[in-house]
């Protein structure tokens, strides 16, 4: 069976009684889609491939950035508590007076005060591992968010193509039902049909009518919502050429099992490993909570004026170890801890939930793409049967018996339809299992030419 449809122009010479189909179909096909909208600023290669779309930089993404934004503040979060166990310098000043001996005497102070944290036990050391967790989690959601995009990008791509070969089908189909309204239309002239039987076959063609619109503002809609997708919504594809899928036909499922996909999914799953990264720094901001009601040592140092009268008091400087060590503070650390260890019990319960949707998942594509080859056998006895009975009216039309010659050409485009969009569903599948494991999408993508087909506005 052949993949692509030959279009009633090119069987033109071969079957002359055809030219009313053929002016029909032009007749049908009113103004070119290209026509609906102004000329645009973003200049978008065409013909346009899968591989310029997989490729198209995505960083200024809305769901990037806000991923980028989360990571960027995780990042600066990181940084300020690093801080805290570092030097810190401040410059103290005062400007005062106090009773002294009975007497007034001033008070002042202008001095570089540094400290130095030496040992928390741990409780600082604690929440930076933690926001480092947070850090690495997000990081995992950066590249699972690129990695989703891609996956909607490659479905946006095949959506359009698919909108296109309906739009032919439709339009076949509109072609043969305005031929027969044509004739229908003399025979009611001649009174050899009823106006009931008229109006009967002028319903069914406006219903076909419709199917066919519809079909034609999905070739536009497709095409905006995947220009609105690579985050150029002013920007529209023309032309597509016809991708080289060989990675995916060429995947089986045969030397696996549906335990062991689940398996590989549960310990490579993006999503699920930033949970897990989750769980860590839950579990260490727990342990630093706890750390709390321990001392703190640091080491402090004072440099500068420390009193109006350094020669009898505190002098120029000083320096020495001190020790804070909490005592009391009403249960406060004590109600931090339980809400730090509910945030730990709330995320590892996450992880079971998410693990159940995994194994859900993983299942589904698992048991579709099993179903592929019967899918496949279905669709090869399709095409053989529209071959067929394309051969098979032909030779009536040349017999100049009745024939439902067009019929036969629009099952045949439905044929081919039904072939293509077996191939984006097995490509979408395997792709959609390689994103549950983190694998990056659609590698050598290169059309080859002999696979190329152009799949364009219809002029």
């Amino acid at each position: 069976m052949p993949l692509f449809l030959s279009h009633p122009k090119r069987m033109q010479a071969e079957f002359s009684g055809l030219k009313k189909i053929v002016l029909a179909t032009a007749l049908c096909c009113g103004l070119p889609l290209a026509q609906a909208q102004e000329q645009t600023p973003y200049a978008l290669p065409n013909p346009l491939t899968l591989q310029d779309v997989m490729s198209a930089s995505l960083q200024a993404h809305p769901l990037l950035a806000t991923e980028q934004a989360n990571l960027a503040k995780i990042q600066a979060q990181l940084g300020a508590q690093q801080a805290q166990d570092g030097l810190q310098l401040d410059l103290v000043g005062r400007l005062a007076w106090r009773d002294y001996a009975k007497e007034t005497e001033e008070f002042h102070l202008a001095a570089l005060h540094a400290r130095q944290s030496l040992y928390d036990f741990d409780r600082n050391r604690s929440q930076v591992e933690a926001l480092q967790r947070h850090e690495e989690a997000q990081t995992l959601l950066f590249e699972n968010a690129e990695n989703q995009l891609k996956l909607q990008l490659m479905q946006g791509f095949f959506n359009v193509l698919l909108a296109d070969f309906q739009y032919r089908i439709d339009n076949e189909a509109m072609a043969v039902a305005y031929v027969g309204l044509d004739k229908a239309k003399d025979e009611l002239d001649l009174k050899r049909l009823s106006d009931v039987d008229y109006l009967k076959l002028e319903n069914e063609y406006q219903q076909i009518l419709v199917k066919r619109s519809r079909s034609e503002y999905q070739q536009l809609q497709t095409r905006l919502a995947l220009a609105n997708l690579m985050g150029l919504p002013d920007a529209r594809p023309d032309e597509l050429t016809f991708p080289a899928l060989k990675n995916y036909a060429q995947r089986s499922l045969n030397e696996t099992t549906l335990e062991k996909l689940q398996q590989n999914v549960l310990q490579e799953n993006p999503e699920l490993n930033a949970l897990k990264k989750r769980l860590e720094a839950a579990q260490l901001k727990v342990q630093s909570q706890q750390a709390a009601a321990k001392p703190d040592i640091a080491l402090e140092g004072w440099a500068g004026q420390l009193s109006s009268y350094p020669e009898k008091r505190e002098g120029n400087w000083n320096i020495g170890l001190t020790l804070n060590m909490p005592l009391y503070d009403s249960g406060l650390r004590d109600a931090k801890v339980s809400e730090a260890k509910a945030d730990e019990q709330a995320v590892a319960a996450q992880i079971g939930l998410y693990e159940q949707k995994l194994r859900d998942k993983v299942a589904d594509i698992y048991f579709q793409i099993k179903l592929l080859e019967a899918e496949r056998n279905q669709n090869k006895i399709f095409g053989d049967y529209a071959d067929l009975y394309l051969d098979y009216s032909r030779a009536l039309y040349e017999n100049e018996s009745k024939t439902d010659l067009g019929d036969a050409m629009v099952r045949l485009s439905e044929a081919n339809y039904n072939q293509v969009a077996w191939q984006f569903k097995q490509a979408l599948l395997w792709a959609s299992l390689d994103s549950l494991t983190g694998k990056a999408l659609f590698e050598n993508a290169e059309a080859s030419n002999s696979q190329a087909q152009q799949a364009e506005l219809p002029q």
